[in-house]
Parts: C-alpha cells; sequence; structure tokens
C-alpha cells in the first residue's frame, strides 16, 4: 500500500501528459467506498453528480486494496466519502497521502456519535474526535444512522456547493422518509418476536440488535478477517444448541469455510443475508438498490425468528 500511495504523484503526471486523459465534466464526480455510500451520496446528489464505489461487484470490503489507477481517480475527483472506523483499511493513509493534491474527504464516522447509541453519544459529545477502530462500522444496516449518514453528506456538499444547496436539501428529506418507511417495515415485522438469535458469519448486526432486538451469534468478529479461537467456537456450538438454532445465516456476496463446518456440526439450515458492502454482478443485472436488498434481507429475519 505504501508503495501504491507513493505512485499517485507520479500517475497523476503521467494522466494530465496523456492525450485520453479524462476532461472535467461539468457534472460532480464523487468517489465513495462501499455501496451504502455511493447510495446514500446519489439520492443527495441526484443529476447534480456521478457517483461511483471503488469497490469491484462483490469484493470484502474490509480487506480491499485500490489500486493505482483507482487512487489516481480519488486524486482527480471532486470527493471522496467513506465510512471510517476501520471499514477501510486504505482510506485515512489515502487522504494523508493527498493532502497536498487539494483532494476534498469526507470521512462519514469522523464525529463518532453515529456509531453509538443515543444517551452514549451525548456523552461523548465533547470528547476530541478521530479515528476509532473499536468501534463497529456497519452503520448501513440501521436505516435510521443511514438518514444520519445522509444528512452528513448533505452539510459537506452543501457547504461545498452552495449553490446547490436547495436541491441537496429537497433530495435528502425524500431520502429520509424512505429510510423511515423502511425502519418501520422493520419495527412492525420483527417488533412481535421473542426468539431473535441467529448464527452470522461476522459480527455486521449489532445495529439490528440495539434498534429491533436481533442478537447475533457471530462467528467472526467484526472484520470478517477476524478469526475465532477454538474455545470461542465450542462455545458458540453449545449456545447455538441450547438455544435450538437450525439457521445459519451466510452473507451472499462472502464466503466462510468455518461457518460451513459449524453448519455441518449443528445439521442447521443456510439462509443468506446480503452485507451490502459491494453489490454482486447479479445485483447490478437485476438493479436491486439499498433499498431492495434490506427489504429482502427483512424476509430472512422474519423467515428465522419467531
Amino acid at each position: 500500500m505504501k508503495k501504491i500511495v507513493l505512485s499517485i504523484t507520479a500517475s497523476l503526471f503521467l494522466f494530465g501528459c496523456s492525450n485520453e486523459a479524462p476532461k472535467k465534466e461539468t457534472a460532480l464526480t464523487i468517489y465513495t467506498s462501499i455501496y451504502p455510500v455511493q447510495y446514500a451520496t446519489e439520492q443527495i446528489t441526484g443529476d447534480l453528480a456521478t457517483v461511483e464505489s471503488l469497490y469491484p461487484p462483490g469484493v470484502d470490503a474490509h480487506t480491499y486494496e485500490p489500486t493505482t489507477r483507482q487512487l489516481t481517480h480519488i486524486a482527480r475527483s471532486d470527493l471522496f466519502i467513506y465510512v471510517g472506523a476501520g471499514m477501510e483499511s486504505f482510506a485515512e493513509r489515502t487522504e494523508e497521502a493527498l493532502q497536498l493534491e487539494d483532494t476534498n474527504f469526507l470521512e462519514i464516522g469522523e464525529d463518532d456519535s453515529i456509531f453509538r447509541e443515543a444517551d452514549e453519544a451525548h456523552e461523548h459529545d465533547h470528547h476530541d474526535h478521530g479515528h476509532h477502530h473499536d468501534l463497529d462500522p456497519h452503520i448501513w444496516f440501521d436505516p435510521l444512522r443511514m438518514i444520519d449518514m445522509g444528512e452528513r453528506i448533505k452539510i459537506h456538499l452543501s457547504a461545498l456547493y452552495p449553490e446547490h444547496e436547495a436541491i441537496f436539501e429537497e433530495n435528502f428529506l425524500q431520502y429520509k422518509e424512505d429510510l423511515e418507511a423502511l425502519d418501520a417495515q422493520f419495527t412492525n415485522t420483527l417488533k412481535e418476536k421473542t426468539e431473535k438469535q441467529m448464527i452470522v458469519t461476522h459480527a455486521a448486526y449489532g445495529y439490528w440488535e440495539e434498534r429491533y432486538g436481533i442478537e447475533q451469534l457471530a462467528i467472526s468478529g467484526i472484520s470478517s478477517s477476524d478469526e475465532p479461537s477454538q474455545r470461542e467456537l465450542v462455545a458458540l456450538v453449545k449456545k447455538a444448541n441450547e438455544l435450538d438454532l437450525r439457521y445459519i445465516v451466510f452473507e451472499k456476496n462472502s464466503s466462510n469455510h468455518v461457518a460451513s463446518i459449524i453448519q455441518e456440526n449443528l445439521e442447521a439450515k443456510d439462509v443468506y443475508i446480503h452485507n451490502l458492502e459491494t453489490l454482486t454482478e447479479d445485483d447490478l443485472n437485476m438493479e436491486r438498490d439499498y433499498m431492495s436488498i434490506m427489504q429482502e434481507n427483512l424476509q430472512v429475519l422474519d423467515e428465522i425468528t419467531k
């Protein structure tokens, strides 16, 4: 990664001298890290921007490292938006490396209140905000936190482009209304359930527990690359048997060998939730988006809870 970052300046020079160097368009050019950030940004900007995620379809967002060419695209863009809290291993280093390139960055989690419960966030209001790798970055599973994400994007864009502030605000209000409706769907579907535990491949669903009471029994940690110990696996299998859990929740755009072994041990059925970090080729072909995928995820939760 260090070599890639050091080569950005040289790459910019080469792109600048090339006859095929991309020309500046009227629309804003915005790059994002994970798909939910791309979705939120698209909803806020509408036709005012071209918004693209750096991640190819189906990759593991926790471990992906962008190419030199992609880093050059960031340097030439109007804005790069990422979550933070350790979600993107490359983003903070890239921001530091491009300080001299006059590149605009927005770290959604720079103010870490978005990761915290309301009471806890209030307690941290006067603390320094920085890079917090002990927090859960998977905020997009909570529709109300997605509203917070969108508002931060709207505020940042309005500061950069005040001439478009009214459009950003109008688009944000529709975005907020849609997400409030999605939150109501989750609440109404799950509020009467009394058995809401699920075995998952990695600990990405903590915000569902806070918002809707869904308890995750995670095989891996917050990062999908975290490996569980033998003791942790034994304890998980024991608890799953005690709770008579008969489903293992896999992720559509990820694989987990350990989860497959546990599934066989428990003789459990497999179901699939989309982690939304990146879209798959199938998602793109079927024109699925954040809202439709979250509704599909809700159908799975309805199936595996009682």
